[in-house]
């Protein structure tokens, strides 16, 4: 998706997530394009939930749900509830309970900031999960950070 298709769908699910899911916040690609972070895409819209909102969120949005591959079991982290969904605005993916590796034990992820949280915050979960793709957005994001507000 484009930003601006990004934010399109962005503002279309805002209001279900506030009513569904709260609290939630958006993560990934789409939080660093929401920020202000020049990138050209983002392939969908992550959003982290609890369990209890990922479950509010597939009844509401049963219509929607895809078949989503299985994470890795010995990946950097795990939901306890995942599902994509193909909106008619775009993919959205929910992390319902996500938990991350930390210190060799995976714990819940806490995200502070509300529905879209800082660039110091999105930095920090980028680090945390550690992988090639995601070092390599908070690598574009420490530019974005140390360029300043525009």
């Amino acid at each position: 998706m484009t930003p601006s298709e990004l934010w399109k769908l962005f503002e279309r699910m805002r209001s279900d997530l506030d009513a569904k899911a709260a609290p939630w916040s958006v993560i990934g690609s789409g939080a660093l394009i929401l920020l202000g972070v020049s990138l050209a895409r983002a392939s969908d819209l992550d959003i982290v939930t609890s369990v209890e909102g990922a479950g509010r969120l597939r009844s509401a949005w049963a219509g929607w749900l895809c078949a989503a591959d299985a994470k890795a079991p010995d990946g950097p982290f795990r939901s306890d509830d995942f599902a994509r969904y193909e909106t008619p605005w775009g993919p959205v993916e929910v992390m319902g309970g996500l938990r991350v590796v930390q210190d060799g034990a995976l714990k819940p992820l806490v995200i502070e900031g509300g529905p879209l949280p800082s660039a110091a915050e999105q930095l920090r979960i980028l680090r945390l999960f550690g992988r090639p793709k995601d070092l390599a957005k908070a690598a574009q994001l420490e530019t974005f950070i140390a360029r300043g507000p525009a």
